[in-house]
């Protein structure tokens, strides 16, 4: 099959419980470390992605199923000089939750090869360009029975003290509710109430990354949302504490391949068609 060049796309679908999916080829991108709030599989159509994870770097190909449990930092670049092209679906964990209590705490196989589990996910991404939400949500059912079923596999049990696992999460509800403000090391101090240097150690260790790169990533999911919903690319950047337009953009484009005004149009166009009662969407379906 021949090399197809496109541009990644993505769209975050909140009437389908607000699950995110991109599709595109990544060439030259370096993805850097980052992580989702929800179950990340990508279905490879060509070329060669190779993953960074838990201290283990692994190659994916045509037809092969990356997948990333929520909240596990991993980053990615191209195996190869053309790259990888894939079709990716984040499922936040609240639907993981509600799919299946403890749902959403599991780890799997890095690189899945199983022919079931591709075929699922081929009727997902192919529901998306056709007119009926009830497709799209049996097709979404259907994917999270399956990859539950047969590739979760129960956690570990974690090494680390309740202090310290507290002291994280207070740090995490902090970053989460200050967005917009330039947060530092003393806020998050007297907030968890714990050393500085133990604060930064274990929240590194326990989260992947250290708390700065979170609250970025946090950041950037928020513009992800309100994009998806229509507001200008200057307000989202001053609304999530970015310096400017442009600033945005930079670190926008460097964790997604995509521009923020990119995004915002793809959204607007699709709420422009599910408003006179078309529901679908051009997705591209090169390797489904």
């Amino acid at each position: 099959m021949p090399i197809q060049d496109s541009i990644p796309r993505g769209l975050k679908l909140n009437d389908l419980g607000g699950i995110e999916v991109v599709a595109g080829r990544y060439r030259d991108h370096v993805l850097p470390r980052h992580s989702h709030d929800g179950l990340m599989l990508s279905l490879l159509g060509d070329g060669v992605q190779r993953l960074h994870y838990r201290g283990v770097t692994h190659a994916a190909d045509a037809g092969k199923i990356v997948a990333v449990p929520p909240n596990e930092v991993h980053a990615a670049e191209p195996g190869i000089e053309d790259g990888w092209y894939y079709h990716t679906i984040t499922i936040p964990s609240i639907l993981l939750e509600q799919h299946h209590p403890g749902g959403s705490r599991f780890l799997c196989d890095t690189i899945i090869s199983d022919e079931r589990t591709r075929q699922t996910l081929q009727l997902l991404f192919r529901s998306f360009n056709g007119p009926s939400a009830l497709r799209q949500e049996e097709a979404l059912l259907a994917v999270l029975d399956d990859f539950l079923t047969r590739h979760a596999r129960l956690p570990q049990q974690s090494s680390y003290k309740p202090t310290e696992l507290r002291a994280v999460e207070i740090c995490k509800a902090y970053l989460a509710a200050h967005l917009d403000r330039n947060v530092t090391l003393n806020d998050l101090v007297e907030a968890a109430r714990i050393d500085r240097f133990l604060l930064v150690r274990c929240f590194t260790h326990i989260v992947g990354i250290p708390p700065h790169a979170w609250h970025m990533q946090r950041r950037l999911h928020k513009s992800l949302e309100l994009l998806s919903k229509g507001q200008c690319v200057a307000d989202v950047a001053s609304a999530t504490g970015f310096a400017d337009q442009a600033h945005l953009t930079r670190a926008f484009k460097r964790v997604t391949g995509i521009t923020p005004g990119r995004y915002r149009k793809d959204h607007i166009g699709l709420q422009s068609q599910r408003a006179t009662n078309q529901s679908h969407f051009a997705w591209p379906l090169y390797g489904l």
